[in-house]
């Protein structure tokens, strides 16, 4: 998803919205469930992207696990 993300990004020059716009524009065909809480309940990170000096915008530029579990190493699945 987040080779999606960043391909869309740079091919519209401006990020995603909502994983319905990655959809629209065939960057993804379903929303994947997440592997840990077997749900599509993906925690979504907005910021701003600057794309050069004269353009940025705000929009989708990560994905974490929405769940609340703790790895092995004791970092939360939503930090990775």
């Amino acid at each position: 998803m987040r080779q999606a993300i960043d391909q869309y990004t740079l091919d519209k020059e401006k990020p995603p919205q909502s994983f319905q716009d990655l959809m629209n524009a065939h960057y993804l065909k379903e929303i994947p469930a997440d592997p840990f809480t077997r749900k599509k309940d993906w925690a979504l990170q907005f910021d701003r992207v600057v794309l050069s000096p004269e353009q940025s915008s705000t929009g989708i530029v990560d994905v974490h696990s929405a769940s609340v579990q703790v790895g092995s190493d004791g970092s939360a699945y939503n930090e990775w």
